[in-house]
């Protein structure tokens, strides 16, 4: 069980899912909203976008990106973070700086492994296994 200091719970889709939003930024049009859950034992952490930038990267208005991280893959993450001199994952996630994207260059950089699922309401799905850290 993963816990953290929310901001906000909500429903996710799935039976017994809560989403955690952590933070939600606003800009030119565009919504950012990042978020945090727990499925099956393992860490998603979310980001859903809409907006003009969605439609110029992903070709539609809304787009949901994933990364989920095995319990093991958490603690190399935390340790990572920790190294690095940066802020626990929350504080990472609600820096306006930094998005999902640069969550998984970090995390490919030091070996982290995660699974990564991209859904736009169109049906288009990116989907990459986690590869060994």
């Amino acid at each position: 069980m993963f816990v953290y200091t929310l901001n906000e719970v909500s429903r996710g889709r799935g039976e017994g899912v809560r989403r955690h939003r952590i933070a939600r930024f606003e800009s030119a049009g565009d919504v950012r909203v990042m978020y945090v859950s727990e499925d099956e034992g393992s860490l998603v952490v979310g980001e859903d976008l809409s907006g003009p930038s969605a439609v110029v990267a992903y070709g539609g208005e809304e787009r949901r990106l994933r990364m989920e991280f095995s319990v093991e893959s958490v603690a190399q993450l935390l340790r990572v973070l920790d190294e690095m001199g940066e802020m626990p994952l929350r504080g990472y996630l609600s820096d306006e700086g930094h998005d999902i994207v640069d969550l998984m260059d970090l995390c490919d950089a030091n070996g982290v492994p995660y699974t990564y699922v991209g859904l736009g309401p169109g049906g288009g799905v990116q989907f990459r296994p986690a590869a060994k850290g």
